[in-house]
């Protein structure tokens, strides 16, 4: 009679370094952003995401998109606010997995003459949270000091991480099957 417990512990092993490589893609963080209309001509709420390097440390956003803002600014969501001409600042400071809204900011011109503001220190005149109109001519949501401005995270388990989870697993079954053998 053929023993084929060591083949089916073997088997399993090879299965998960298998999967594990098949699936092996950088790990990202996923913040939400909100600031509320406090200094500008049109009432409501931006919000959006922003996709970041996982782990602390500062980095250059791979995706800001904004989810949600006012009706009357008259915009198809969602918007990617990366989609237009390079920013003009993209960097944002993750520590203990919080972005800190000192050390970061972000400004970019998404389509002609329309832009998104997430700043403390916005071309020396302050700090500023805003979305829509111009530099010049502001005719959207905006709150001049961004105290409305929060960061949350809302990173979920990566894919990588639940097939590690799933490969344990399976080596401990094989481990049991080998044990009873």
């Amino acid at each position: 009679m053929i023993n084929l417990k060591p083949v089916t512990s073997s088997l399993a092993a090879s299965m998960v370094v298998t999967v594990m490589g098949a699936f092996d893609v950088a790990n990202a963080a996923t913040f939400t952003f909100s600031f509320n209309n406090e200094d500008g001509p049109v009432a409501g709420t931006v919000e959006g995401e922003i996709e970041l390097p996982d782990g602390d440390g500062t980095f250059a956003a791979t995706g800001v998109t904004i989810t949600s803002a006012p009706a009357a600014l008259g915009y198809t969501l969602p918007i990617d606010a990366l989609g237009g001409d390079a920013p003009l600042t993209n960097t944002f400071t993750v520590a203990n997995g919080v972005i800190d809204s000192v050390l970061s900011s972000f400004v970019a011109i998404f389509a002609p003459g329309t832009n998104l503001s997430l700043n403390d220190l916005s071309f020396g005149t302050g700090s500023e949270s805003n979305l829509a109109g111009s530099f010049a001519n502001f005719t959207g949501v905006s709150n001049l000091d961004s105290s409305t401005l929060t960061y949350t995270s809302a990173s979920v388990p990566e894919p990588t991480s639940m097939i590690a989870l799933a490969g344990v697993g399976i080596l401990g079954v094989a481990s049991k099957l080998k044990k009873k053998a």
